[in-house]
Order: C-alpha cells, then structure tokens, then sequence
C-alpha cells in the first residue's frame, strides 16, 4: 500500500485487492455496529416520533451494551447517569448518522478501479472513519492506553490467531491514519516564502 499527496492538496491510495476488501470489511463492519432502529421504516413512525427524527432527536435511547459501540457513542458524563441519559436521547441519532455517512464516503471511494483518490474532504471523511474503526478494533481487542497496546505487542508470540490478525489489522489502520492526517496536514500549512 501507498498513500501519497497528489496534486492540489488530495491524497493518493494505491491499494491491492486485499487491502481494499480489509479496508471494506472494518469500514462495513462498523457501519452494522452503528445501524440504528433495525430497519424501522420512517413509514412505521407516528408523526411525533418523524418530526424528532427530522430535528435528531430520537425517543429513549439505550446505552449500548456492546463496549466497543459504547467506544463510539460514549456517556457524556459517566459520574451522572441521568445526564449522560438525556444527552444520548438528545444526540445519538445525530451522532450515528455522521458516522455512517463518513463510513459510506470511505467505502464509496473504494469502489473506485485502481488508483483511490481523495480530495480534502473526503480526506477527513476517511480520517474520522479510521477514527471509528480503530476504537472499535482497540475495544475488542481490550485497549484503554497506550500500556494496553505495549503489553499486547510484548505478549504477540503468544495470541492466539484471532488476536495476532486483529492486531495486525489495528498497526494497518493506525499506519494509514497516520499517513492521511500528515498528507492532509502538509496541504493546509502554506509553502515558506523566501526572503528578498
């Protein structure tokens, strides 16, 4: 794989098949996890509950079970259940759908034959996918800091396959995170002007 800037401030990926279909499993994957209302047909709603839709605000909405959805759609306030409550009711549907369509511009983009080319903003869609992923991944994988990931890749030879691959596939995504932050970085800093 090759990610590298292209011409006016848009980044290149070059990327092999199974790159591809790695980057389009995670990026599909997370977008199931993110999947809201099991397929409630905007039909199937009273009116009260379409005009909340509308203005992103669902009814009560659970706190996910799931740690690594919960990595996604965090409490705001851990210490105050109730707030943090009143916060998800207020803001999990806005929330999920900015992650969903940041995943869908991202897994758009790789349908793309050959060369994948990004432009800015798609550049920080797949930024904050990456994001996402990586939570998801770190979560599964039981990492809270930094310790977590210097105690996993001290124990490698040990993990079981399972694990060995998620780590794998969690460097992957960090390196080209990494890689799309400091190409997008370089084109908002303006070229040195030389002195007279």
């Amino acid at each position: 794989m090759k990610i590298t800037p292209g011409p006016r401030g848009t980044a290149r990926l070059d990327l092999s098949s199974a790159e591809k279909s790695v980057f389009a499993s995670v990026f599909s994957d997370t977008a199931a996890l993110l999947g809201h209302d099991e397929g409630q047909d905007a039909g199937e709603l009273n009116e009260a509950e379409q005009l909340a839709r509308l203005v992103g605000m669902g009814g009560e909405v659970e706190r996910p079970t799931d740690p690594a959805l919960l990595r996604l759609l965090p409490d705001v306030d851990p210490a105050d259940p109730e707030r943090s409550a009143e916060f998800r009711r207020l803001t999990d549907l806005d929330l999920r759908e900015s992650k969903l369509a940041n995943l869908r511009i991202a897994l758009h983009s790789l349908g793309a034959s050959g060369r994948v080319e990004l432009d800015g903003p798609a550049q920080r869609a797949w930024l904050t996918a990456l994001t996402d992923v990586r939570l998801v991944v770190a979560s599964r994988l039981g990492l809270e800091t930094d310790a977590d990931l210097e105690d996993l890749y001290a124990r490698e030879e040990e993990l079981p396959d399972s694990e060995a691959m998620l780590v794998t596939v969690y460097d992957f995504l960090t390196w080209a995170q990494e890689r799309l932050a400091g190409i997008l970085l370089d084109s908002l800093t303006p070229p040195e002007k030389e002195d007279p």
